[in-house]
């Protein structure tokens, strides 16, 4: 028998959180791994937010009434009744915010498995994989794992959203435009030759200006000043009273409106339709299947590749990694994201 510690979080609210450990009995074909190092960002939070209606906490069942967040990061194997895979082996996957998680692997191959666990059968098998990281330093399929845990899912999303919408003419307007996601968005968009206008905090502001990825940046309070040019807006903040002034603001010139994220926590949506386009809400895992059909055997694998080293050499000038240890180190973090004071030049790597 083993001992497991969670961060919980209270589904009905984001900001409740507790620590709480349980006991666990590692059934023949599981693993379990002791959760080494995630990236906590504003992506979990989006996690939380939606983890009823996108199911994102059926992938770590909790007790009635809390839930636990997913992240990205490393772990290792310390028991195994699964013959397949060795204590020892080093997994970069989709983690509970704990110390130990436990896995039940099949189609296991020298790169990688999957986690076969019942309740998650039903789930976006792109959660589900886990892929094998060699122990030799300077893995060259990872690199540096901070940068990996911290930005690889994100830039997913990023890619996918400049792989699929940066061949439109229009204007993108972006909101969370300090956000990682967001970032990684307009360096793919940059590098088609698209405009970006970054929608920011005053605080942010500067920092945003200093990336050198947007066009133009603007004060959320400011939106009145951006010109109305035919314009697309990608919703990264999920705050719906910034996206009924977008849409009140562009009327007939807003062509498309797509929601990204929801990190604003408790900002209460606007009553009545909004003006104009319909929002669409992205959902990453289904964008990825279509493009990985829409692109040639391994083409989209070759333009994800150049990509994302493109993007991970753009944030060397600013990026600074904020590594922290324990229960008490990963509330205090935790709390800060939900409310937004992280400052956006940090990567959050925690463990508990």
């Amino acid at each position: 028998m083993s001992k497991i510690t969670e961060f919980r979080v209270a589904r009905d609210d984001l900001a409740r959180t507790e620590v709480a450990t349980r006991d666990v009995t590692l059934a023949d074909g599981e693993i379990l791994c002791r959760v080494d190092r995630f990236a906590l960002t504003a992506n979990n939070i989006t996690y939380a937010a939606h983890g009823v209606d996108m199911k994102y906490w059926d992938f770590f069942p909790a007790p009635d009434g809390w839930g636990i967040v997913p992240v990205w990061g490393f772990a290792d194997v310390v028991a195994s009744q699964c013959a397949g895979v060795a204590v020892g082996t080093r997994l970069y996957g989709y983690w509970p915010m704990a110390d130990h998680a436990v896995l039940a692997p099949v189609k296991v191959t020298a790169g990688g498995l999957v986690d076969g666990a019942p309740h998650r059968a039903g789930l976006a098998a792109v959660y589900n994989g886990y892929q094998i990281v060699r122990g030799d330093v300077g893995d060259a399929s990872v690199g540096d794992e901070r940068a990996y845990a911290l930005f690889r899912p994100l830039f997913l999303t990023s890619f996918l959203l400049s792989d699929v919408y940066g061949d439109a003419p229009e204007t993108f307007v972006l909101s969370s435009a300090s956000s990682k996601t967001a970032l990684g968005m307009a360096q793919g968009l940059l590098a088609k030759g698209r405009t970006v206008v970054g929608l920011t905090s005053a605080r942010n502001r500067a920092f945003v200006a200093a990336t050198g990825l947007y066009a133009s940046v603007c004060v959320y309070d400011e939106l009145p000043t951006v010109a109305r040019a035919p314009s697309i807006y990608v919703d990264f903040a999920g705050d719906r009273v910034l996206r009924r002034a977008v849409h009140t603001h562009f009327g007939d010139a807003l062509r498309q409106s797509i929601v990204v994220g929801d990190t604003h926590v408790g900002v209460a949506d606007a009553d009545g339709a909004l003006p104009g386009v319909r929002p669409e809400f992205f959902f990453a895992p289904t964008h990825l299947a279509t493009r990985m059909r829409d692109h040639a055997p391994g083409g989209f694998n070759e333009r994800y590749a150049a990509g994302w080293t493109a993007f991970i050499a753009a944030t060397a000038p600013w990026l600074r990694f904020v590594e922290a240890a324990g229960d008490a180190a990963v509330t205090t973090h935790y709390a800060a994201m939900v409310a937004g004071h992280v400052d956006p030049v940090e990567g959050l790597i925690l463990r508990l």
